[in-house]
């Protein structure tokens, strides 16, 4: 007599992600980012268990190809809308995906693990293997825009080439599962050349089963820190580049202000010397004279103080206008550079977003 065991394990899905920064406002760079470790599995639940006896006399070997791999993939898409950079990023923030830590993704790939094995065990008290089904299941999702006819030549060209990455990312952990899962499958074979009982061979299975995820586990996050080292190389550049740019706008808005409060002093200057001016002038007609009256080669002595007075105050006045001018030459080529700084920053800050 002997009889029949039938063992089905399921685990929850597994998730991989392609993860953004949190809390980066619009027109910055978003760093694009691996995930965390994925949720650890639990224990794998035993959901049903047959035994059957019968008589049997076979021989504890198992047939041919008893242990059968069964893989499916697709591919489900999120909506994604806006047409400049920063507008997409945010819409990807607003309708994107989530990690397990409740972090923004951009693409995500789940798997659904579960093995079906059956075996029989003999009067002996061995336990001879007849089939084994390993099933996995995965998704992958990605970002599609839904209005590439209403973007702009280079924003198209750049979601396009984003768009790519985030696939082939996700492509990388499907390849990682489906090459853990050919592993898995070639040591389940493995395990038809014990001579035990059914219940330790199903020990065994277990074993396996936890061992050989727990190695896609860390494949995936070898994977990760891989690919963000690479992105980190990748936006070097850029970010150098920037820097240069942004130590420039911050000593270009530092001379802009001294200028400004350099600006504001001249015209205190120019009021009071203005002022004088006007004094002298009131003074010159109490004195029954005026201005004409300064040309001439022998002005009384009083009049001729307040005419070198005068001449005095027109010339520093004249002075504040001429420095007045050169400051506010000064600001508006800064003004100019300004611009072009903050034009450069800006577009190699949208280069930085597309590139990861």
């Amino acid at each position: 007599m002997g009889r029949r065991f039938r063992r089905v394990i399921r685990t929850r899905p597994n998730r991989y992600f392609h993860v953004s920064l949190p809390g980066m406002s619009p027109g910055y760079p978003r760093t694009w980012m691996p995930a965390r470790p994925p949720i650890r599995l639990l224990s794998l639940p035993l959901l049903t268990l047959f035994a059957f006896w019968g008589c049997t006399s076979l021989p504890p070997s198992p047939p041919r190809e008893w242990v059968m791999l069964k893989t499916s993939s697709s591919t489900q898409y999120y909506s994604v809308r806006g047409t400049t950079g920063g507008a997409i990023f945010d819409a990807i923030d607003r309708n994107g995906l989530f990690d397990n830590e409740a972090r923004r993704a951009v693409g995500l790939t789940s798997a659904d693990w579960s093995i079906d094995w059956k075996g029989v065990e003999t009067q002996r008290g061995s336990c001879r293997p007849e089939s084994m089904t390993i099933a996995l299941a995965l998704v992958v999702t990605l970002p599609k825009h839904d209005q590439l006819n209403d973007l702009s030549q280079s924003v198209r060209t750049n979601w396009q080439r984003f768009a790519a990455r985030v696939a082939a990312h996700e492509q990388r952990h499907v390849d990682i599962y489906l090459n853990g899962a050919q592993k898995m499958k070639s040591r389940m074979e493995g395990t038809a050349t014990r001579t035990s009982p059914c219940s330790e061979l199903e020990s065994t299975v277990r074993r396996i089963w936890e061992s050989q995820k727990a190695e896609i586990e860390r494949a995936q996050n070898e994977f990760h820190l891989e690919d963000e080292a690479r992105i980190r190389e990748g936006q070097k550049p850029i970010q150098a580049r920037l820097g240069v740019n942004q130590t420039r706008l911050t000593a270009i808005n530092s001379e802009i202000r001294g200028l400004d409060q350099t600006l504001d002093n001249l015209k205190r200057q120019r009021d009071r010397t203005r002022a004088e001016i006007g004094a002298v002038k009131a003074e010159l007609a109490r004195s029954g004279s005026s201005l004409a009256s300064c040309p001439q080669s022998r002005p009384p002595s009083g009049i001729q103080t307040l005419c070198q007075q005068y001449n005095g105050l027109v010339a520093a006045y004249n002075a504040l206008v001429e420095q007045d001018n050169g400051a506010v030459s000064r600001r508006n080529s800064l003004a100019v550079e300004h611009n072009r700084v903050v034009a450069v920053i800006n577009d190699l800050l949208e280069d930085l977003n597309w590139a990861r």
